[in-house]
């Protein structure tokens, strides 16, 4: 009976999942508030119109209506004793209970049918009222079984509708069209209703599958970083915070941002000085083997860092907060870029990576470049780590070009181990791979593809996969591009610009609670040519740029006493108008969307992210101040 009553236009097509057993769980929690209603609206009915109909057949009617009624109080009660991981779908009491909700319906019907009195209007309206009232008041309690919900309003809105219009007269007429129009208005409300408890439901499922996910991935960062002593008790401090977000979390939507921004924060911190000691490590005298000690640990944490992009991508594509950028970009330069960037890689499997890249390609786009890298790079490294030997060919071919527009078939094709065609429905879903196996042998975390594949769809394109096991495999995206006007200076092509070189002047302050970066960025610095002084918060700095007059400042955000936002404002509200201007760079583990614009906002002049890179560093410091000759 129950599994009739069941709505499956949601995403979850069974009939025994999470959200359809709390549908039903919200059902049967009301039963005993709403079976007493419709009782005592039974009994309503029956007082107001047993002076004006015969008495067998309504004494008959509320007789039927109590044993519904108690029957229904039964049901409820055996379905509160079982146990809580029962199967609802396959219960009696909770199939019973939805057939005696139906036969509810059933016997209002044969009421209004039977003891409609022709003529005496009073106990009419009565009828139309107690109704109305029977209908309106099951919305929130049988919405969630919708269907349920229709054939209890139907069964005795319709036979009422019949029995005014049988009537004649345009006022039973009007009274007869309301009450239909009145059940459509009822049906209406209770599909919004259930939309929204189903939206609100799966919401909260899918919240708890990816704090699960975000919980393992916290275990695999801490795992990777067990042998760096130093940063030990720093890690139980964040994987603390990370499990009261977590906990936050399950309790709303919105907590979720918050704990992937502190997240984000607080591993980027550590990650910061464990890159910057690596970069700096690698500027020193060390042997052979001690320098690829170093380029193995440097590459690892990138992994990591990798990792938590993933997640943080992820998250942002599933709360749609993630935005494309519209920029020019050379599609063919950017292909070669990747190939020359992983040639090692499949060089070090003795495996040939090549480009086939269409002449008619035209040679500026207008779309994302960052995004379009991490797609190639999602589907070339794939192709490189699951390629025991042969070759992984890049290609990109235009299916169509105008003098605007450009559709364009790019293709990663591998030898490689392949995939079979029942594990490719499932390899672009996250948190997935071909098999188990797959992540024990090569690793990964099965996001990347879920990924790709989102940004894909956001670019208005499709993608794809062929391939048989052992056969290797093809993975291909067709986009439509704009194309750029003629002698248009792609994003790259500025930043390639030639800059002068030498070593920057200037004193710098740095703004940096944490121990390990300050020393990190000192020594960045100080090879750079730069005097350092430091600063470990907003107080501590504004009372430093009273004593001295510096020619920047780089300001960490997250600080105790008082944050760097609020050093910011307060540094800016005491400057003379006229005078030149304080450079301020934000330089943060804050790496979420929207926290260069919160910078910026608040009053800084430039954002540098963590962990940072000394190239990145030295690019950045270069267009601010003054280089040696």
């Amino acid at each position: 009976m129950l599994t009739f009553f069941l709505d499956h236009s949601h995403k979850e097509k069974d009939c025994c999942g999470p959200v359809t057993d709390k549908l039903i769980r919200l059902v049967l929690n009301s039963g005993y508030s709403s079976s007493t209603a419709a009782y005592v609206l039974a009994w309503a009915l029956f007082l107001m119109v047993e002076k004006v109909v015969q008495p067998e057949p309504l004494t008959c009617w509320l007789l039927g209506t109590t044993v519904i009624f108690c029957l229904r109080l039964l049901a409820v009660r055996c379905y509160r004793q079982q146990p809580k991981d029962h199967d609802l779908t396959a219960s009696f009491c909770v199939n019973a209970y939805a057939g005696l909700v139906f036969f509810t319906g059933v016997f209002w019907g044969l009421a209004v049918f039977f003891f409609f009195p022709p003529g005496a209007t009073l106990e009419q309206l009565g009828i139309v009222f107690i109704g109305a009232g029977v209908t309106a008041g099951a919305i929130p309690i049988l919405s969630p079984l919708r269907k349920l919900y229709y054939w209890y309003i139907c069964l005795p809105l319709f036979p009422l509708a019949y029995r005014l219009f049988e009537q004649g007269g345009n006022l039973y007429l009007i009274m007869g069209g309301i009450v239909l129009f009145y059940t459509l208005v009822l049906v209406n409300s209770a599909t919004e209703m259930q939309k929204s408890l189903v939206s609100a439901l799966e919401t909260r499922f899918a919240n708890e599958a990816l704090v699960a996910n975000l919980r393992q991935a916290s275990e695999e960062s801490e795992s990777l970083n067990l042998e760096l002593v130093a940063e030990n008790e720093r890690r139980k401090a964040t994987e603390d915070e990370l499990v009261h977000a977590r906990d936050a979390a399950e309790a709303a939507s919105r907590a979720k941002d918050e704990f992937l921004a502190n997240m984000s924060h607080e591993i980027r911190t550590p990650m910061n000085g464990i890159l910057g000691m690596l970069q700096l490590l690698q500027d020193t005298n060390m042997d052979g083997a001690q320098s690829d000690y170093v380029k193995t640990a440097y590459s690892s944490a990138e992994a990591l860092l990798g990792i938590l992009n993933d997640i943080l991508d992820f998250s942002k594509i599933a709360a749609h907060k993630l935005l494309l950028e519209d920029i020019p970009f050379s599609l063919r330069t950017l292909v070669e870029d990747l190939v020359a960037l992983l040639n090692g890689q499949a060089q070090a499997k003795n495996i040939a990576l090549v480009a086939e890249i269409d002449p008619q390609l035209p040679e500026v786009l207008l779309g994302d470049p960052t995004r379009m890298r991490q797609v190639l790079t999602n589907f070339m490294t794939n192709a490189i780590k699951f390629t025991p030997h042969g070759e992984v060919r890049v290609r990109a071919r235009c299916l169509s070009a105008f003098a605007s527009r450009v559709m364009l078939r790019i293709e990663v094709c591998d030898t490689g181990i392949g995939i079979s065609p029942e594990k490719q429905k499932d390899l672009f879903q996250s948190f997935t791979q071909a098999d188990g196996s797959t992540t024990r042998k090569y690793g990964g975390t099965g996001l990347g593809l879920a990924i790709v594949r989102q940004l894909v769809l956001m670019m208005g394109g499709k993608i794809g996969v062929e391939s048989e096991a052992g056969q290797g495999s093809v993975f291909w995206c067709e986009l439509d591009f704009p194309v750029a006007a003629a002698g248009t200076q792609t994003e790259a092509q500025k930043d390639n610009q030639p800059q002068e070189e030498g070593p920057l002047q200037g004193r710098i302050l740095l703004v940096e609670d944490n121990k390990v970066n300050q020393m990190v960025a000192s020594k960045m610095l100080a090879a750079m040519g730069l005097t350092v002084d430091l600063a470990e918060n907003g107080e501590k700095a504004l009372a430093a740029l009273v004593e001295k007059r510096y020619d920047l400042v780089l300001m960490d955000c997250q600080m105790p006493v008082l944050d760097g936002y609020e050093a910011t404002r307060a540094f800016r509200s005491r400057e003379t108008p006229g005078e030149k201007r304080m450079p301020i760079i934000a330089m943060t583990a804050n790496a979420m969307a929207g926290d260069r614009q919160k910078c910026l906002e608040a009053g800084m002049d430039d954002y540098i992210a963590k962990p940072v890179k000394k190239d990145q560093l030295r690019k950045l410091l270069g267009q601010w101040l003054v280089i040696s000759s």
